[in-house]
Parts: C-alpha cells; sequence; structure tokens
C-alpha cells in the first residue's frame, strides 16, 4: 500500500538521480520497520527487498513513465498529452545547464529497456518490453 502511494503520479516526473535514491532510502526505511529489522541488524538492502518480494523502486518508477508514456504515443495526434510531448518551448533558455527534460529521462529509459517509440504502437509487446517484474 505504501509503495502505490509514493509511485501515485511518478510517471509524469522526471526525477533527478538523488531524488530517486531518497525514495529508495524512504521506502526501505519502512520495509524495514515492516520486517522488525533495524540498520544495526547490517542487513544487507537486497536481503530485505528479497523476504519482501519486491524489486527496486527505481525500476518500478521507470515501468510506470513507460506505460503512461505508451499509452500517450497510442493516442491520436490532437491529444492534449500527445501534443504537450511533442510541444517544444519558444525562446532561449536560462544560463547553466538544462534543466533534465520528460523526453530525455524518457529516452533514457528506452535506451535502458532497449525499446524505440515506434515500439509503442504495439501494446502487448510495449508491456512485454517494459515489465521489470517485482521478484
Amino acid at each position: 500500500m505504501v509503495r502505490a502511494a509514493m509511485l501515485y503520479g511518478l510517471e509524469t516526473v522526471s526525477l533527478r538521480k538523488r531524488q530517486e535514491s531518497e525514495l529508495e532510502v524512504a521506502e526501505l526505511k519502512m520495509l524495514r520497520f515492516s520486517l522488525g529489522v533495524t540498520r544495526l541488524d547490517r542487513i544487507r538492502n537486497e536481503y530485505i527487498r528479497g523476504t519482501a518480494h519486491v524489486g527496486r523502486l527505481g525500476d518500478k518508477v521507470r515501468e510506470a513513465r513507460l506505460r503512461w508514456f505508451g499509452h500517450v504515443q497510442r493516442r491520436d495526434s490532437e491529444y492534449i498529452g500527445r501534443r504537450m510531448l511533442d510541444m517544444g518551448l519558444p525562446g532561449r533558455r536560462q544560463r547553466g545547464r538544462p534543466k533534465r527534460r520528460y523526453m530525455d529521462v524518457i529516452n533514457e529509459d528506452m535506451k535502458l529497456v532497449g525499446a524505440r517509440v515506434e515500439d509503442a504502437e504495439d501494446r502487448d509487446r510495449w508491456r512485454e518490453m517494459i515489465r521489470c517484474g517485482d521478484p
């Protein structure tokens, strides 16, 4: 139940690496508490995840992001969500390092799972490609 609350809405957010690791730390704290394990017991995170039968939270966030992206890609080009994905902002950006954009994160995720934008048209194949599955 806690995991579902943590994942709610994250399919539309481009998380930084630090934010993703903070979410995983919070989830592991909750898992340790529910299993009655403390940090002083020095039990590895992988063992705790295996005991609780859950995978990494980052993998589930990636799966949710790609599932939502595939859903939007299958819609017609007039759908507002699809237009927002394809939209570019006019003008110049501010100085400094560019912020992490949603499509940059999606492209990283697709590269990680070996998917392409065209693959999203076939719903069953797309689901099979992006599924990370809990142990």
